[in-house]
């Protein structure tokens, strides 16, 4: 079994790999990130979007609409407990849209976490937007107190 300090590194470790999927567009890699039924909750939506294959459709096909993401994530905090953890991670993403519009994001994603495969893997993800308008920061700001 695997130490806290190696199982958080893994976990920090799934989160650039899922950066480095939207930053290259990949969907597989992003794909990969996520446990066999990782569920993804955005802003807005009813209900999450459930299993992996799903999932990476419907990224695929969300991206369309924006042809440059540039998405950075900061180093998370992470709670491990056996085989399921906790993190939250903060990120910054830079889209410009088909249309050409730029647009800035800044906001916190709350997940769980599963090994599944002797892999860590995003069971869940929950998405707050902090920040969404103009990229000089005169837009909306919303206040976040954890989950």
């Amino acid at each position: 079994m695997a130490s806290d300090i190696e199982d958080k590194l893994a976990i920090q470790h799934v989160a650039q790999v899922y950066a480095d999927g939207v930053m290259q567009r990949n969907a597989e890699l992003w794909g990969s990130t996520w446990a066999e039924q990782g569920e993804w909750s955005l802003p807005g939506m009813e209900k999450p979007i459930t299993g992996r294959e799903t999932l990476k459709g419907f990224w695929s096909q969300v991206m369309q609409g924006y042809p440059y993401v540039l998405h950075w994530v900061q180093p998370g905090l992470i709670t491990v407990n056996g085989d399921k953890a906790t993190a939250r991670f903060y990120v910054q993403e830079n889209i410009k849209d088909a249309k050409g519009d730029q647009v800035r994001v800044a906001g916190v994603y709350d997940d769980q976490l599963v090994r599944e495969n002797g892999e860590w893997k995003f069971a869940r993800r929950d998405f707050t937007v902090l920040y969404r308008g103009p990229t000089d920061l005169s837009g909306n700001w919303s206040a976040y107190s954890g989950r």
